[in-house]
C-alpha cells in the first residue's frame, strides 16, 4: 500500500507541477514578434481623434477632409490651426491612431508585469485605458496599478516602431495580432 501512495503522490505532484508550468510555454519574450508583420485592425478611426489636439474628437466636432481622409475636431478652431500645416498634422495624426489602434490590439496579449506575449485566457484588468491580460498565476495575483505605467510606456514604444516598419498599414479580420508574426529565430 505504502508504494501506491507514494506513486500517487509523485503522479499528482507531477501533474501539478505540469499544469502549473505548461501555460508558461506558451509565453513568450518580447522580441519574438516582428513588430513589421503584426495584424493591427483600425478601431480609432480618423474621425475619432482630433489631428491637432491628438485626443479624442467631440461627437458634435467641425468636420473636415484632406487627402482623402475625413477628419473632426475636438473644439472650435482646430481646423484653422490644422490648415495651417495640414500634412504636418495629417502625418502625426496618422501616427498616433496607429500607435493607438496598437496598443488597444496589443495590450490583451501583452503582460503588464513580465512583457512577455501572452498564452491567452488569463485575467483580464483594465489600467489606464487599455485592458491587459496577465500570463500566469502568478501575475493574475501581481497584477496592480502601478504595473501599468510602464508597461504603457513599453508598448508605445513597440507601437512606435511598427508604425515606422509597416507605414500605418492596417489588417482587418487576422484572428490575433500576433498571426503571421511570430519570429522563428527567437
Amino acid at each position: 500500500m505504502p508504494i501506491k501512495l507514494v506513486s500517487v503522490v509523485r503522479l499528482t505532484a507531477l501533474l501539478v507541477a505540469l499544469f502549473c508550468v505548461a501555460p508558461t510555454f506558451a509565453q513568450l519574450p518580447p522580441d519574438a514578434v516582428d513588430l513589421a508583420k503584426v495584424k493591427i485592425p483600425e478601431a480609432v478611426k480618423s474621425t475619432d481623434l482630433c489631428p491637432v489636439k491628438l485626443v479624442p474628437s467631440a461627437a458634435d466636432g467641425e468636420t473636415w477632409t484632406h487627402g482623402g481622409v475625413d477628419y473632426r475636431g475636438s473644439e472650435a478652431g482646430v481646423k484653422a490651426a490644422f490648415d495651417g500645416d495640414p500634412d504636418a498634422h495629417a502625418a502625426k495624426a496618422a501616427e498616433e491612431r496607429y500607435v493607438s489602434n496598437f496598443m488597444l490590439a496589443m495590450s490583451t496579449i501583452w503582460c503588464p508585469i513580465t512583457d512577455e506575449v501572452t498564452p491567452g485566457g488569463r485575467k483580464q484588468v483594465d489600467g489606464l485605458g487599455f485592458t491587459w491580460e496577465s500570463c500566469c498565476s502568478f501575475c493574475d495575483e501581481e497584477m496592480s496599478p502601478d504595473n501599468f505605467d510602464e508597461a504603457l510606456e513599453r508598448l508605445r514604444e513597440r507601437a512606435v516602431e511598427s508604425f515606422e516598419l509597416t507605414g500605418g498599414i492596417y489588417t482587418e479580420g487576422a484572428s490575433s495580432p500576433v498571426e503571421g508574426a511570430i519570429r522563428d529565430d527567437v
